[in-house]
């Protein structure tokens, strides 16, 4: 009698023990039967996995992964979570309608509608409330924001900060900013040979926090650098500087019209003053620095005049052999 009652128990836990590998609680508490339910998945809410056949899906919330077959390794957590995911594999889902109609694989998609129209779209990370949210076959994509890349349609992808990329197109792109703009604080672009970045405000390089600079200078001595862009604490190691200039090359020196100042003129400037005319004094330039392509100006100005000086000199020194050669043609 014992043995017969162990074994009647042990029969009821055995098969309490394999339906209950089949069974999910819906969001009223009551359970239903899923014979088609996967191996080692879990499954919350109504209709929460409701045709599943693949394994090791997590399926939490009303609808949440409804529609997954043969979809495996998923984790879906919220209202209509996923709701139309069938093969997709490996994707995180966590937020009401997040993920509603994906079919892709290996999406990471948190927040309420993040990615919800994302189709066939697959590698793609998404943080923030309606991230993503218009993204359908986009690839490799990270949004990460309230509603960064909202409306974006692209692949490889990097938008960052609220509504950053919301409106943006086109691929292998970075925006980062705090709104909806086409010209984000940070924009680049990611497309091999030809990668960019570019910074749309004042960039400061060097120190830590803000004590290599405070604020930024809006004057050096006396001049202004209030629309400067670059600052840098410490020094630039390169190989190249081109300077764009946009007063014009000291090629006037050659004109007619040139005033080449007498050489007595020059040296008693220097005199007077101890530095060239036309070029800053050594106090000017320790208090206001020098602009680059102005000072490679005056440079070439001076060496245009010292050319002209010599050949004028030359002229005298052929006139003066000349005169020579004469001299001593009588003396013979």
């Amino acid at each position: 009698m014992k043995k017969r009652l162990k074994f009647g128990i042990m029969a009821v836990l055995a098969s309490f023990s394999l339906q209950s590998q089949t069974l999910k609680a819906t969001a009223s508490g009551s359970v239903v039967t899923n014979s088609t339910a996967g191996n080692n998945s879990t499954f919350v809410g109504t209709s929460a996995g409701a045709v599943t056949t693949g394994a090791s899906n997590t399926f939490v919330g009303y609808q949440a992964g409804s529609s997954n077959t043969t979809g495996l390794g998923n984790t879906m957590l919220g209202t209509n979570a996923g709701s139309y995911n069938i093969t997709g594999i490996s994707n995180t889902f966590i937020g009401n309608g997040a993920g509603y109609n994906n079919t892709g694989s290996y999406n990471t998609l948190i927040g309420t509608a993040c990615g919800s129209n994302t189709t066939s779209g697959g590698g793609n990370s998404f943080l923030g409330h309606g991230a993503g949210d218009a993204n359908t076959t986009g690839t490799n994509n990270t949004y990460l924001g309230f509603l960064a890349g909202n409306t974006a349609t692209g692949s490889y992808n990097i938008f960052v900060g609220q509504g950053a990329g919301k409106s943006g197109s086109g691929n292998d792109l970075l925006f980062v900013d705090n709104s909806n703009t086409q010209n984000p604080l940070i924009w680049g672009s990611f497309v091999n040979g030809s990668r960019q970045l570019k910074f749309h405000g004042k960039v400061g390089i060097g120190g830590e926090y803000n004590t290599a600079f405070g604020s930024f200078p809006t004057t050096a001595g006396g001049v202004s650098v209030a629309n400067y862009k670059l600052f840098v604490k410490g020094g630039i190691l390169t190989e190249e500087v081109r300077v764009n200039t946009v007063s014009g090359w000291a090629d006037y020196v050659f004109k007619d019209d040139y005033h080449l100042r007498p050489l007595s003129e020059v040296e008693q400037f220097i005199t007077d003053n101890g530095h060239l005319p036309n070029v800053p004094s050594a106090c000017e330039v320790e208090s206001d620095g020098i602009e680059l392509a102005n000072m490679a100006k005056i440079q070439q100005e001076k060496i245009e005049e010292l050319t002209l000086y010599l050949i004028q000199q030359q002229k005298e020194i052929e006139t003066l052999k000349a005169q020579m050669n004469l001299l001593l043609e009588k003396k013979q």
